[in-house]
C-alpha cells in the first residue's frame, strides 16, 4: 500500500477511496505475482524444447544460445517464457517460417508482447492511486457547491447579489431623442469657461502674402 498510496494521503482519503485503494493494492500485488521473474533454468527448459524441434541458427553453438536466451530474458515471467515457446512450436508467430530457432532478441520481444496487457494493467492501476486523493478533493468540492446551490438562502444571497449587479450595470438605449441641456445649466457651463484672449492673424507676416503685396506695389 505504501508504494501506491502514502499512508498520509490514505488517512485523508473518504472510506469509499480508501476502499478503492485497497482494491488497487490487491490487484497490483497479484500482477506483481504473475510477473514474478523466472529462474534461470527454466529460460534453459525452453531453449532445449525448440533447438528439439527447430533447426539451429548456423554457425552458433548452444551452450552459447542457452547463455544469450537467459539474458534476453532475465525479466520475464515462467509462464510467459513457456507460451513464447509454445507459440513458435506450434507457428503461430507472424514472419516466422517455423523452422529455425528464433533469435534471444525475437523470442524475448514475442514473450513481452504476452505480458504486455498485464504491464500496461499495472501502470493504469498505479496511476489511478495516484490521483485519488484529487478525485476525492474534487468530488468533495463538487457536493459542497450543489448543497450550497439548494440552500434557500445561498439563493437569496446570490439573487441579491445578481440584482445588485444588474442595479449598477451602464442601461441600455431605449431609443428616445436626446433632450438636450437647459438654459439654466448652459449659462453655468458659460460661467465656468476661461476666456481666450484674441490672437491677431499672422497671415499678412507670411512670405507669400508679402511676396503678393511687393509685388501689387
Amino acid at each position: 500500500m505504501s508504494e501506491l498510496v502514502t499512508g498520509e494521503v490514505f488517512n485523508r482519503l473518504p472510506e469509499r477511496y480508501r476502499n478503492r485503494a485497497r482494491q488497487i493494492a490487491a490487484r497490483v500485488a497479484e500482477i506483481d505475482a504473475v510477473l514474478a521473474r523466472a529462474q534461470p533454468t527454466a529460460v534453459g527448459d525452453a531453449v532445449l524444447r525448440l533447438r528439439s524441434q527447430l533447426r539451429p541458427q548456423p554457425d552458433i553453438a548452444l551452450t552459447e544460445v542457452a547463455s544469450e536466451f537467459r539474458v534476453a530474458c532475465s525479466d520475464l515471467p515462467e509462464w510467459a517464457i513457456s507460451e513464447a515457446a509454445n507459440d513458435y512450436l506450434a507457428g503461430r508467430v507472424e514472419n516466422h517460417t517455423g523452422q529455425f530457432m528464433p533469435t534471444c532478441a525475437e523470442f524475448a520481444r514475442h514473450a513481452r508482447s504476452i505480458i504486455r496487457p498485464f504491464i500496461a494493467e499495472r501502470a493504469s492501476l498505479k496511476n489511478e492511486a495516484e490521483r485519488l486523493l484529487q478525485r476525492a478533493e474534487d468530488e468533495a468540492r463538487r457536493n459542497r457547491m450543489e448543497l450550497e446551490r439548494a440552500d434557500p438562502k445561498m439563493k437569496e444571497r446570490i439573487a441579491d447579489l445578481v440584482s445588485s449587479v444588474r442595479a449598477g450595470a451602464v442601461k441600455a438605449h431605449n431609443g428616445q431623442p436626446h433632450q438636450g441641456i437647459t438654459d439654466d445649466t448652459r449659462q453655468k457651463l458659460d460661467a465656468l469657461r476661461k476666456p481666450r484672449p484674441d490672437q491677431p492673424s499672422r497671415l499678412f507676416e507670411t512670405r507669400v502674402v508679402k511676396g503678393a503685396q511687393v509685388g501689387v506695389h
